[in-house]
C-alpha cells in the first residue's frame, strides 16, 4: 500500500496541472472579451475597429481545454476526478 502513495500523489498532481492551466485558459479567455471592448476601439480606422469587432465576436465563445472533446478541464473537474479516484482506493483498500 505504501508504494502506491507517491504514484497516486503524482498522478493526482498530473491531473491539477492539466485541470489548473485549463481554468487559466478560461478566465483569460473570458479577460480578452472585456479587453477589447474597454480599448478605443471607437477612435481607430474603420479597418482597425473592424478587426477589433472580430477579435471581441470571437471571444464570446469560451476557450476551454477538453481531455478528448469529452470533458472540460477545470477546476471542478479536477474535484471530481479526485473524489472518484479516492473512492476507487477505499474500496481496493477495503477488498485487501
Amino acid at each position: 500500500m505504501m508504494k502506491i502513495i507517491p504514484y497516486y500523489a503524482v498522478v493526482n498532481l498530473e491531473a491539477f496541472i492539466l485541470c489548473f492551466s485549463g481554468e487559466y485558459l478560461s478566465s483569460k479567455s473570458k479577460c480578452i472579451n472585456q479587453a477589447a471592448y474597454n480599448s478605443f476601439w471607437y477612435k481607430l480606422k474603420p479597418t482597425e475597429s473592424k478587426i477589433i469587432f472580430l477579435l471581441i465576436m470571437r471571444s464570446q465563445k469560451e476557450l476551454t481545454m477538453t481531455a478528448g472533446k469529452f470533458v472540460d478541464l477545470s477546476l471542478e473537474s479536477f474535484t471530481s476526478i479526485l473524489k472518484a479516484s479516492a473512492s476507487y482506493v477505499s474500496v481496493l483498500h477495503a477488498m485487501y
